[in-house]
């Protein structure tokens, strides 16, 4: 096989080694960017020339630890199969995340183009790598239905057990004790705009709800630059979005302007799964909507997801046949407790088991439907990661609730943007903005409609 050189500017699968999550990225001055620059297409070269005896070389000593054997080969094995063969690196992007420095080398595959994204400690060493998105080079445009002269943003800092996390008020001009919606996110880690590709979901919903007379907080995500602020072997979903959901309402309250008896909690996703739960711990929240959430266990989800994307490509092959029941395995083994002496290496999502466990003894639906509090779920019909057997969960659910309201979006997917046909991640990166009905809706519900 001919060895791929980077030093000319040549240079992976989304399966990734994920040790740390996704940063934002920006291009600071630094001199020592040079040095880790070449260091990251050193990695990127032994991986594309399958020495993952080298990778091993390059890798912090507790980094090396956590990789089960074969685990490099798997990935070097299947960057051609998955990418098709390597181009070019186009470009590189540098940021920080806590005492760690961070290198996004975006390559040009065959077939597609992705971000391998590595972190270096103090000493140089790879702290972490993974394959992810490329970043986009441009952003969808301002929604139409957002008018800029209504608001003004500001940023304030959210105190979060230890950490701050930064957050973005949307707030409408000369209006006093007005209603607010704090975001909180979907799984991952995630900015402050919630941003997918060149899509911002929350960006258009604060600057939308803002428009009708309604404040918005948004923050950034704990995993996105503080991941190491929880014992990866042992976390669950509070330490990961519930807690600071909560320390975000409560800042949300302090608000200038705000009425502090009308927060409302929206959650995406994860977070709409989770936010029956955390208004079950806050009753001053006035009201939750769940926006794509999960009306059934996350594990049931996944092995689905997996399956409808294998579908795409056509026929399932034997591998993907393999992966697919390995995935099913680990999804039963969460159901049935089985979950004694794993690691999360060894669990769905890399997950750790406290994590799964945790999810294991909470029951969305139930917990929604004892909330006294009013609840708006918003589904779109076109989502194949968040399906329509959880809306119809929901509509189970809450049958009985006498303020809760369910809405279905023939056109949607999971970003609550519209499209046609089969759905698929593809649309993702297409510039598009949060369909206008859904912030006419919850404007609407929000006001009493």
């Amino acid at each position: 096989m001919k060895k791929t050189n980077l030093n000319g500017n040549k240079a992976i699968r989304l399966l990734a080694v994920a040790m740390f999550m996704m940063l934002p990225l920006q291009q600071p001055a630094a001199q020592q960017n040079i040095l880790l620059e070449t260091e990251a297409r050193r990695l990127l070269e032994h991986f594309i020339n399958r020495e993952t005896e080298h990778v091993r070389e390059m890798l912090a000593e507790e980094v090396n630890a956590m990789i089960p054997e074969g685990q490099l080969e798997e990935i070097a094995n299947g960057l051609e199969v998955q990418l098709g063969s390597f181009e070019y690196v186009d470009r590189a992007l540098f940021d920080k995340a806590d005492e760690y420095e961070v290198v996004v080398l975006v390559c040009q595959f065959e077939k597609m183009e992705i971000g391998f994204r590595v972190v270096f400690n103090r000493g140089n060493m790879v702290a972490g790598f993974q394959f992810v998105p490329a970043p986009a080079t441009s952003f969808s445009p301002p929604p139409v239905y957002a008018d800029s002269s209504l608001f003004a943003e500001y940023e304030i800092a959210i105190d979060c057990d230890g950490i701050t996390l930064p957050g973005i008020v949307t707030m409408p001009h000369e209006q006093q004790n007005v209603p607010v919606v704090v975001l909180v996110h979907g799984s991952g880690p995630h900015d402050a705009d919630e941003t997918i590709g060149p899509n911002k979901p929350f960006r258009d919903m604060a600057w939308g709800l803002a428009s009708r007379g309604i404040a918005v907080l948004r923050y950034e995500k704990r995993t996105l630059k503080h991941g190491g602020t929880f014992d990866r072997n042992n976390f669950t979903i509070w330490d990961e979005t519930g807690n600071d959901a909560l320390a975000a309402v409560a800042a949300a309250r302090e608000i200038p302007g705000a009425d502090p008896g009308r927060i409302h909690l929206l959650g995406h996703s994860l977070g709409g799964m989770l936010a029956p739960a955390i208004a079950s711990k806050d009753p001053g929240i006035a009201g939750i909507i769940i926006m794509a959430g999960n009306s059934r266990p996350l594990q049931y989800l996944v092995p689905e997801q997996y399956e409808y994307l294998m579908s795409l490509q056509g026929k399932l092959t034997d591998q993907q046949k393999d992966a697919l029941e390995e995935i099913r395995e680990q999804a039963r083994a969460i159901s049935e407790n089985r979950l004694e002496g794993l690691t999360y290496r060894e669990t769905l999502l890399n997950l750790p088991p406290a994590y799964w466990a945790d999810l294991n003894s909470y029951d969305q639906r139930a917990v929604a439907s004892g909330l006294p509090q009013r609840i708006l779920v918003l589904q779109g019909e076109r989502d194949y990661q968040v399906t329509m057997e959880d809306f119809a969960g929901w509509q189970k659910a809450l049958k009985g609730h006498p303020g809760a309201r369910l809405i279905s979006y023939p056109t949607l997917n999971h970003l609550m943007m519209e499209g046609e046909g089969a759905p698929n991640p593809a649309e993702y990166y297409e510039l598009k903005n949060v369909y206008q009905g859904v912030i006419d809706d919850i404007a609407s519900w929000i006001g009493g409609g």
